[in-house]
């Protein structure tokens, strides 16, 4: 059924854009419209809408077709450039689902565009990482998708796995040619190993492209009254977590998005570190080390004040957490800097002091990783992360099934199903749930 939908951002504008696509839908847009002249495809013409058999003029609009099979979704399609105010709209998108239409469910163009052979999954996943792009570092991952650049290294890779397949293809179906089985495996070795090596440096590009995907993990550490929560209100510049005097007040870690110096990053707020007996704090510092071994970056606090005590579990939650990824920040530092902290960054949020140069100790992290991305093939998604740690393990599978004289058959197997696993990443899959998944995420009218 043709499907129609608002695809610019709901609210009054100046101007708004409908979208319609679907086989049929161009006779029962033709019906809502009253064209200065014949409708010429790809081009943009002047036409008043008005309800179907009625007079009423609703709005004098500009309109494009686009036929199938020439366009975004592969269907025949129509984009109607009309006034943007509130009211307009609603009255342009009743009339067009009442006239043979119905409303589009989120990311349905784009969906259909999928099933319709215009573009691979991969793709379709960046079309959405741009949309919802708000960095520079969140729309060079979204571009190295939706441009199908990374879809063409998978695709490559695939290919000659496909080759290799089709040598051992030939030892299997034809065991008596001599000149078949006379041959070696070492060219399928060779094919496979370049693979292999491939799929390990897209497995290590991971932690950067992830980093410019969803941005940097910040997980700020320590003990009670360090002033965790207070410095996570102050990176966001406004009160998120609750502050008070009180040991173990935060007891679950908070998560919020930030931006710094245009740079996103995902800062983490925990419970405080101590010994405990209760078991609600408990589970809250065992988050806490499970979030600090996780993160990126570790903002691992100490006040000014703490004693020889809290310095010591400090130091032992550092080596635990891994003391190169932790940045050891001095709180309460406007109460002084004692000789022991001389190698910590000072910083006082009351005070409004060093936070300046917190923040370009974090953006130098974030651009360490974004910076080691290039023209090279990267990988920015979990998804596509597990399909090719999946397609990793059948290749060494082939390997040691190839060092243990398994027959060609069973190296085949190991082939396909890596073969298959790269595929996934395309889109070659027949679950309708894994597609659900995807798409289920989009906003309306993409």
């Amino acid at each position: 059924m043709p499907i129609a939908a608002l695809s610019t951002a709901p609210g009054a504008a100046a101007i708004a854009i409908i979208r319609v696509s679907g086989k049929g839908c161009l006779p029962f847009l033709e019906a809502c419209l009253l064209r200065r002249s014949p409708c010429v495809a790809r081009r943009m013409q002047l036409a008043t809408f008005h309800p179907p058999g009625s007079g009423e003029i609703i709005d004098e609009i500009m309109v494009c077709v686009f036929p199938a099979p020439g366009s975004f979704t592969g269907e025949d399609t129509a984009e109607l450039f009309c006034h943007g105010g509130p009211y307009i709209v609603q009255r342009l998108l009743q009339t067009l689902w009442s006239s043979g239409f119905r409303p589009a469910e989120p990311g349905e163009f784009t969906r259909r565009a999928f099933l319709n052979g215009k573009m691979d999954l991969s793709i379709a996943e960046g079309i959405k990482e741009l949309v919802e792009a708000s960095t520079h570092q969140q729309w060079l991952a979204a571009r190295h998708l939706a441009t199908g650049r990374f879809a063409e290294a998978i695709d490559s890779l695939r290919a000659a796995l496909i080759e290799a397949l089709a040598y051992l293809a030939a030892r299997i179906d034809f065991p008596d040619e001599g000149d078949v089985q006379d041959v070696d495996l070492g060219l399928v070795r060779a094919k496979v190993d370049a693979v292999l090596q491939k799929i390990l440096r897209l497995e290590r590009s991971y932690t950067s492209g992830r980093v410019a995907a969803q941005g940097l993990m910040v997980t700020i550490v320590g003990q009670p009254n360090m002033g965790k929560s207070t410095l996570l209100n102050a990176l966001l510049g406004h009160e998120r977590a609750i502050v008070t005097e009180q040991a173990g007040t935060t007891r679950d870690y908070l998560e919020e998005p930030c931006r710094i110096k245009g740079r996103l990053i995902r800062l983490i707020d925990t419970a405080g570190v101590r010994e405990t007996t209760d078991m609600i704090e408990q589970r809250g510092i065992a988050q806490t080390r499970r979030l600090g071994q996780e993160a990126d970056l570790v903002l691992l606090l100490i006040a000014s004040d703490a004693t020889a005590r809290d310095r010591a579990a400090a130091s032992v939650l550092m080596q635990e957490l891994g003391a190169n990824k932790c940045l050891q920040l001095l709180t309460k530092a406007d109460q002084g800097i004692p000789e022991w902290a001389q190698d910590f960054l000072p910083i006082s949020c009351h005070a409004e002091q060093g936070l300046e140069r917190l923040e370009e100790e974090i953006v130098r992290r974030v651009d360490g990783y974004v910076g080691q991305l290039n023209e090279e093939p990267f990988v920015s998604s979990a998804r596509h992360l597990h399909a090719l740690q999946s397609a990793r393990r059948d290749l060494e599978a082939f390997f040691e099934g190839h060092a243990q004289g398994q027959y060609d058959e069973l190296l085949a197997f190991e082939l396909q199903n890596a073969a298959r696993a790269l595929s996934g990443i395309l889109g070659a899959v027949d679950v309708e749930d894994v597609l659900d998944k995807i798409f289920r995420d989009f906003c309306v009218g993409k």
